[in-house]
């Protein structure tokens, strides 16, 4: 068994989906090739399998990524990237003596096509609702919060491209029963599709508490983008709260537009992108009120550095949270079971504690090593 594992990640990120199946595949001779953007070169995984993309394609890549920042906010960035420059890449490496092809997401449309013309199944490791389940929750939300996120998660041919990989695939892996309802429901047939049961997975050795002591109770969210993640709800119930020593960090890459409107509103921090282990340590609580969210790494980690949750019911990462025991699961845009949620860790620190260490043993048994083989196996058995 010989495997070609495509992503649009960093070869060697030890937080990487890509790099941690490949690191287990190449432990086991299953290994074919590792095709990626970028790596560095003291990885695990020996450089003879790693492929990424040569320096005129990723100066290429750069600029897109450039003419999106500075010029055009509404210029699809990651669809060239991703879908066109790095598929067109993608697809000269499937080569006839792979025994199977596994993509760490779908849309490579090339790359599926490549494989099907050699007769080589192909799997796809699938990490969204499916997209128009996702298209339908932002335009519903930027009507109601009259707001038009800048995200490729509502280009057409992005999503296009995506529900035609996933339909032509031979089989889907799934981080959750919340994914594989999102699929179902949207057309793909449950037959083709995989539970992976151990999320994304979190690297425990790093992600671990903090032995400084806490002052202010503090909330946080990390994540990128608002709308999907559910940011406006937080807002809202954080300015129903009205705490006194207490402070909100709304972390990562957020809309400008509604960080602002609500600034005017209610005290809060919008640091934008941070270094995620640094304000876990800072933090007494994470909350994760997303509208559509298969399984976030974040809460895997915050639940690492021993950070009891408040998750919707749309973060598939309820699959594995005893409500009461880790933290809580409220219902997605239900701002007062979320203040009320807050206010009850803020009222009883002692709670804050007693979570937290349940969170921390519940997020040791899924590593990324248990998620790796898992996938390992399963892909295993598919060939047989």
């Amino acid at each position: 068994m010989k495997i070609t594992l495509v992503g649009f990640e960093n070869g060697s990120g030890s937080n990487s989906c890509l790099y941690n199946i490949g690191k287990e595949m190449s432990e086991h001779g299953y290994l074919r090739k590792l095709v990626c953007p970028s790596y560095k070169s003291n990885t695990a995984i020996d450089n003879k399998f790693l492929m990424k993309e040569p320096l005129p394609l990723r100066s290429l890549s750069f600029s897109i990524s450039k003419v999106n920042t500075n010029i055009s906010e509404k210029f699809p960035a990651r669809y060239y990237n991703e879908q066109v420059l790095f598929d067109w890449f993608s697809q000269r490496h499937i080569c006839k003596d792979t025994s199977l092809v596994m993509h760490t997401d779908s849309g490579l449309v090339r790359s599926l096509r490549k494989a099907k013309s050699q007769n080589i199944p192909t799997i796809i490791l699938h990490r969204t609702l499916h997209p128009e389940h996702i298209s339908h929750i932002l335009e519903e939300e930027s009507v109601k919060f009259g707001i038009r996120e800048n995200t490729v998660f509502t280009h057409k041919k992005w999503n296009a491209n995506r529900i035609k990989t996933l339909e032509k695939c031979e089989r889907i892996f799934a981080l959750s029963k919340l994914e594989i309802d999102s699929l179902c429901q949207y057309g793909i047939q449950k037959s083709k599709i995989d539970l992976i049961h151990h999320g994304q997975g979190a690297d425990t050795n790093y992600f671990k508490p903090s032995n400084k002591a806490k002052g202010t109770f503090t909330v946080l969210f990390l994540g990128h983008k608002s709308l999907i993640k559910g940011v406006p709800y937080l807002l809202e119930a954080w300015k129903m709260l009205n705490l006194k020593n207490a402070r909100l960090i709304v972390a990562g890459y957020q809309d400008n537009e509604l960080i602002e409107r609500y600034r005017r509103e209610v005290q809060f921090e919008a640091p934008g992108t941070v270094n995620p282990l640094e304000y876990y340590h800072k933090a007494q609580i994470f909350v994760l009120p997303s509208l559509g969210d298969p399984f976030a790494r974040t809460i895997l980690e915050a639940m690492s550095c021993g950070l009891p949750v408040i998750i919707s019911d749309m973060v598939g990462a309820k699959d594995i949270i005893e409500d009461g025991r880790e933290g809580f699961i409220i219902p997605a845009k239900d701002v007062d079971a979320l203040s009320e949620k807050i206010q009850y860790f803020h009222d009883n620190p002692s709670e804050i504690r007693k979570m937290g260490k349940n969170a921390r043993k519940k997020a040791m048994e899924y590593t990324w090593e248990s998620f790796a083989n898992e996938v390992m196996n399963k892909t295993r058995n598919f060939l047989r």
